[in-house]
């Protein structure tokens, strides 16, 4: 395969033209494939058979005896460059065509959807435990400290002085809600 590297464009591709195993493996896997996973990692955002898609790519353009690439005029464009846009269309036509048009990208959404739907329940159980640990507390100027620190997000200094606390109690309420809360997991976990 080394003395394709040394090759002009125009004899790589008699020799692609003459159905040469070797050259056609060159091309395919060696010299562009580098091109066409490019391409593919940034047309498909999930996980997808780069060299099964290279392979359908090499379908595409042998078909009718080479007829797409015998379309390659040397004097209008680089090698390069017409095997970076022919393959960026094929790949983008190939996803819209097979892969789209299967529901496959209905079926992310609806994955998405339902992510999104167990992350808002899986924040709302956790707000229902960080509620019960501070209901914990032994009165109620401390679970009104809790609750603004741990639920509502209120600044630590806010709080402390909307209660007329010290900065240090307020962290230490802040701790023992944690503490109840941690308990309450251990028991979750036996």
């Amino acid at each position: 395969m080394d003395r394709f590297k040394t090759m002009s464009d125009t004899n790589l591709l008699n020799w692609i033209l003459a159905n040469d195993e070797k050259a056609i493996l060159y091309f395919f896997y060696e010299k562009y494939y580098g091109v066409f996973e490019y391409h593919i990692y940034r047309i498909f955002p999930y996980e997808v058979d780069v060299q099964a898609l290279v392979h359908e790519f090499f379908l595409h353009l042998a078909e009718d005896d080479w007829r797409r690439l015998r379309s390659f005029d040397s004097g209008k464009a680089q090698l390069n460059t017409w095997v970076s846009v022919v393959s960026f269309r094929f790949f983008m036509n190939f996803k819209k065509r097979k892969i789209d048009s299967n529901g496959l990208v209905t079926i992310y959404e609806q994955w998405d959807d339902k992510i999104m739907q167990y992350k808002q329940e899986c924040h709302n159980q956790v707000r229902l435990d960080v509620r019960k640990a501070v209901s914990c507390l032994k009165n109620s100027t401390e679970r009104e400290v809790a609750q603004e620190l741990l639920l509502d997000g209120v600044d630590i200094q806010e709080v402390a002085k909307r209660h007329q606390l010290s900065v240090d109690y307020a962290y230490t309420v802040k701790s023992r809600a944690m503490a109840h809360l941690r308990k309450m997991l251990k028991d979750y976990r036996s």
